[in-house]
C-alpha cells in the first residue's frame, strides 16, 4: 500500500489523542514497578528483606498479574476497553496510595499481589485498542508508541521517585505516584470510547479507520472453550508467544534489577544509579519508536513485504540485543550502561512488531485473547521466574552474571521461535459456528 494511494482523513486526528492516553495508562502501570524497583534498597532495610525477599517483592505482583492475563483476555472482548480499564485503574490507584500507609511484610506481599490482579489489562487493553482505533499502515506507529511507554516510564519514573525518596522517603514516592494515578483515572474516564461512540471523532475519520483494516468493535464474540483450543494448538501463536516472551525476559530483569545492579556492582548511592538506569530506558524508548514503529510503518508503505520487514527487524534487534551481556563484564559503569543501551535498544525495536503481529494473526472478536497469551507467557517467564530466580541467584552467588546470562539464552530461544517456528504472518480462521 503506498503513501499515494491511501486517502487521510482532514481536520483533527482524534485516533492520536487516543494513542496518547493509551501510552498514559502503560506510564502509569509502570510507574508502580519502577517505584518498586527504584526503592528496592529502602524497601529491604526498612522491612528488613534479603535479595530473595525483595525479588519475591516483584514476582508476587507478577504472579497475579500473569494468572488474570488470559481471564482479562475474555473480559475486555466481551464487555469492552472501557469499562474493564476504567475498574483497573481506579481500584490499582488506591492501592499504589495504601503501600504508603502499611508496615509489615505481609501487607506488602498482600498490597502487590492486589496491584497485579488489577494492573493486569493494561497492555492487552491497549493492544486492543490499538487494533480498533488503527488502520494496519499506522498500527506498528501507534504499538510502538504505547509499548515504549513502558519504556519511558523509567525515564521519568525513575529519577522522580528517587528524587522523592532522597528528599522525603519511599512512602511519599508511593503516595505520589498514586495521587497521580488518580488524575490520570479521571481524564480516562471522561474521554475514552470505542470510534463508533467517541463524541469527538468525524465520520471522515471512522471511514478512513475502518477501510484500511481497523477492527470494528462492533464483531461477533466467540465461545471461550472454542477461541482457547483454537489459539493454544496454533503454531504461528506459540511463535510470537515464545519469540516476545525472548525479549520480555531480558526487559523485565532490567526493569526490576536495573537500579540494584548498578548499585551494587558499582557502590552507587540511589539517585546515582537511577539517573543511569535513565540513560538506557531513554534510548530504548526512542529505538522502539522509531525502529519498531516508524521505520517498520514506512518501509510497508513503501511496498516492501511486511513479513519480512517483520522478520528483519526482529533478527537484526534480538542480535543486537546480546550486547547486554557486555555489562557484567566490565568494571566501567558508564561502559556498562553503554552495552545495556545497547541491547535494551535492540530488544526494544522488536516490541512493538510483537504486538503487531499478535494483532494480525488474531480473528476478530479474539484480539484481547491473543495478546493476553502473549502477554501471559512474557509475565510468566519474565516477571515472575526473572524476578525470583534472579534475587536467589544474587543472594548464592552476590553477582548477576549468571542471571544476566540466562536471560541471553532465553533470548536466542525467542529469536528461534519468531525466525522458524511462527512461519507466515496470516490470520488465523473460526467457525462462524462457533460464535456466543
Amino acid at each position: 500500500m503506498s503513501d499515494q494511494a491511501i486517502q487521510r482523513p482532514s481536520g483533527k486526528n482524534t485516533r492520536w489523542s487516543i494513542s496518547a492516553l493509551l501510552c498514559s495508562i502503560i506510564i502509569l502501570n509502570y510507574f508502580d514497578r519502577v517505584a518498586i524497583a527504584v526503592a528496592a534498597p529502602e524497601l529491604q532495610a526498612g522491612f528488613n528483606l534479603s535479595a530473595t525477599e525483595i525479588g519475591l517483592v516483584f514476582s508476587i505482583y507478577n504472579y497475579a498479574y500473569t494468572l488474570m492475563q488470559l481471564p482479562i483476555g475474555s473480559m475486555l472482548d466481551k464487555w469492552g476497553v472501557s469499562w474493564v480499564t476504567r475498574i483497573g485503574m481506579t481500584v490499582w490507584s488506591v492501592l499504589t496510595i495504601l503501600i504508603a500507609f502499611i508496615s509489615g511484610k505481609l501487607l506488602l506481599y498482600s498490597l502487590r499481589f492486589l496491584t497485579g490482579i488489577m494492573s493486569a489489562s493494561a497492555f492487552p487493553a491497549a493492544s486492543k485498542a490499538t487494533a480498533n482505533w488503527f488502520p494496519y499502515h499506522e498500527r506498528g506507529l501507534a504499538n510502538s508508541l504505547f509499548d515504549s511507554a513502558a519504556k519511558f516510564s523509567n525515564v521519568i519514573g525513575g529519577p522522580l521517585v528517587a528524587l522523592l525518596i532522597t528528599f522525603f522517603d519511599w512512602r511519599t514516592a508511593f503516595l505520589v505516584i498514586g495521587l497521580i494515578n488518580v488524575l490520570f483515572t479521571v481524564i480516562f474516564w471522561r474521554y475514552y470510547d470505542e470510534p463508533g461512540r467517541h463524541k469527538k471523532i468525524s465520520d471522515e475519520e471512522i471511514n478512513y479507520i475502518q477501510k484500511y483494516g481497523a477492527n470494528s468493535s462492533d464483531i461477533p464474540v466467540y465461545r471461550a472453550k472454542y477461541i482457547w483450543k483454537k489459539l493454544f494448538t496454533s503454531r504461528k501463536v506459540w511463535g510470537v508467544t515464545i519469540g516476545f516472551t525472548g525479549y520480555g525476559y531480558t526487559f523485565n530483569l532490567l526493569l526490576l534489577w536495573l537500579p540494584t545492579f548498578f548499585k551494587n556492582e558499582f557502590q552507587m548511592d540511589l539517585l546515582s544509579s537511577s539517573l543511569l538506569t535513565a540513560i538506557p530506558w531513554l534510548i530504548a524508548s526512542i529505538t522502539g519508536v522509531a525502529v519498531g514503529g516508524w521505520l517498520v510503518d514506512a518501509l510497508i508503505r513503501k511496498g516492501y513485504k511486511p513479513d519480512r520487514v517483520y522478520k528483519g527487524v526482529i533478527t537484526i534487534g534480538m542480535l543486537t540485543g546480546f550486547s547486554f551481556l557486555g555489562a557484567v563484564f566490565t568494571a566501567n559503569p558508564i561502559l556498562s550502561m553503554v552495552y545495556i543501551s545497547a541491547g535494551l535498544a535492540g530488544i526494544s525495536a522488536t516490541a512493538p512488531i510483537g504486538w503487531t503481529i499478535a494483532s494480525k494473526i488474531s480473528p476478530p472478536g479474539a484480539q484481547a485473547q491473543t495478546s493476553s497469551i502473549v502477554n501471559f507467557s512474557n509475565n510468566l517467564f519474565g516477571g515472575i521466574i526473572a524476578a525470583a530466580l534472579t534475587g536467589w541467584i544474587v543472594d548464592v552467588t552476590g553477582s548477576f552474571t549468571l542471571s544476566f546470562i540466562i536471560a541471553a539464552v532465553v533470548l536466542a530461544v525467542g529469536l528461534f521461535f519468531y525466525t522458524y517456528v511462527l512461519g507466515d504472518i496470516e490470520t488465523l480462521k473460526f467457525n462462524e459456528g462457533e460464535q456466543n
